[in-house]
């Protein structure tokens, strides 16, 4: 699966459909077993080129292993030993008629020396994959696959039954399996029967949830579930089926994602937030204009009604933005920067969109803007962090870049720009700039615009708040941030 792309290359029809609108999107897992069988397998391989030689040799009619020895030209020892696995596996036989011991093909020495392809029924252990939902065998390409040390590195929502599917199977399930492949197929052998369970271990699929809400009915919501960038509708199935959906705490998933933004805005700041309801009728009305402007109908008097919109949109001063929209807001403010960014990020960003990231670092430390990025201490970074900090600090060790280390990690993160407008993260800030969000609920970012408004959140942010709990109380930390604008501002 492409790191940078979990939708695939294609991901339009993913990311629409009819009569709803999209909420967010999330990395996701779903529980599957690796399971070791015992297993009777019917195991083919090609008749080595000796045995084939001694196979045919004793065809023809030369029946003791002396004369084979003197007609091959071959070692002794080789050819008995050759000669005692035909005769322990019945390809050839012993015929004592007249004092005598004379060799022999038996009638499946003759159908292996015409076929040459030895079959032989063996136990052996195999490995198959089973689906945690259903407990039915499935097959999986490998590079979907995920331990449990990857969804601790890289935490996924993984969707989980109720209960364990029974996994417990005997003789009488081997037509489950006989449909599917084991995790390391071989062409050269076919499973005839499943004798029983030697040990399971628990791994994960990786996939991409999107959650959409209808349009007319806000408690109407439907998951796509996307596994390599195309559609599982099985999944889909199971999770209705299951009731996942209420399994996974949506409503308090989306409460949850409010708070952690919300705990970061003053009253006065909430109260100022215009109705989501208002942002997403002027939302609608864009996207009509849309349609209109495609049928043909008088461009001018769309693209005049269009501007009024983003105007009205524009002039909110604190609100969420759409999460689809939320990247490139958030790439082109950067890009756009003149006066000074200050990056505020509780960690950094993926190593498969470093060099993204670190173009538009390189673009607005280019036009000569003053950038500040907060990273938490190096004692709270993920060893990968710290590599990419160091790594930085020597690629920007001129004046114009400054690195600081005061502020603790927290749940929201945030950037500024030009001192004028902030974007508040429910989360690391740069995974957002070059893929959709990571979260399931209302996790679009929040973008605050005016001098004033942003100063007053970078104060309610990192002064000290009482009533905060958890990793947000770590937020007060004084009055470094008043001194970087101070300074940017001389």
């Amino acid at each position: 699966m492409d790191a940078d792309r979990p939708l695939g290359a294609n991901p339009d029809s993913l990311l629409r459909r009819d009569g709803f609108r999209l909420l967010s999107t999330r990395k996701a897992a779903i529980p599957v077993w690796r399971t070791a069988l015992r297993c009777r397998i019917l195991k083919r391989s090609q008749v080595p080129t000796f045995t084939e030689f001694i196979l045919r040799a004793i065809g023809l009619g030369v029946d003791s292993a002396d004369e084979v020895t003197r007609l091959l030209n071959l070692p002794t020892k080789l050819v008995d030993s050759i000669i005692a696995e035909l005769l322990l596996d019945r390809y050839v036989t012993v015929n004592s008629s007249s004092g005598q011991s004379l060799l022999q093909l038996s009638p499946t020495g003759r159908t292996l020396a015409g076929t040459l392809v030895q079959e032989r029924v063996i136990e052996a252990t195999v490995n198959y994959l089973v689906d945690g939902l259903t407990g039915e065998p499935v097959s999986v390409q490998r590079n979907l696959l995920l331990s449990a040390d990857d969804i601790d590195k890289d935490p996924r929502l993984v969707l989980s039954p109720e209960s364990d599917p029974d996994l417990d199977f005997s003789p009488d399930d081997t037509a489950r399996f006989l449909s599917v492949e084991p995790v390391r197929p071989d062409r050269e052998s076919s499973l005839l029967s499943v004798l029983a369970v030697e040990s399971m271990t628990k791994q994960y699929i990786a996939v991409t949830l999107l959650l959409f809400e209808s349009e007319t009915d806000p408690g109407d919501r439907y998951l796509r579930v996307s596994v390599d960038g195309r559609q599982d509708e099985r999944v889909e199935a199971l999770v209705r089926e299951g009731g996942l959906l209420d399994t996974m705490r949506l409503a308090d998933r989306i409460a949850e994602d409010q708070r952690r933004v919300d705990r970061l805005l003053s009253s006065d700041m909430l109260e100022l937030r215009a109705p989501d309801a208002s942002v997403e009728d002027a939302l609608e009305e864009l996207r009509k204009l849309r349609l209109v402007s495609a049928s043909g109908s008088d461009e001018t008097a769309s693209d005049t009604r269009r501007a009024k919109v983003r105007a009205r949109l524009a002039r909110m001063p604190v609100r969420r933005l759409p999460i689809i929209e939320a990247a490139e807001f958030t790439e082109v403010a950067l890009l756009g920067a003149r006066g000074g960014v200050l990056i505020s990020a509780s960690r950094l960003w993926p190593r498969s969109r470093r060099e993204h990231h670190i173009g538009i670092l390189r673009q607005i430390h280019a036009a000569g803007c003053p950038v500040t990025l907060e990273t938490p201490s190096t004692q709270m970074m993920s060893r990968s962090d710290r590599v990419e900090l160091e790594e930085l600090k020597r690629e920007f060790d001129e004046s114009g870049f400054e690195f600081s280390q005061a502020k603790p990690a927290h749940e929201a993160s945030f950037l500024v720009v030009d001192q004028s407008s902030v974007t508040v993260f429910p989360g690391p800030p740069f995974p957002e700039l070059a893929t959709l969000p990571d979260r399931l609920g209302d996790d679009r970012p929040t973008v605050i615009r005016g001098a004033q408004l942003v100063q007053a959140f970078m104060d309610n942010a990192h002064g000290p708040n009482e009533s905060s709990r958890g990793r947000t109380a770590e937020l007060s930390r004084g009055t470094q941030t008043s001194t970087v604008f101070s300074r940017q501002s001389r």
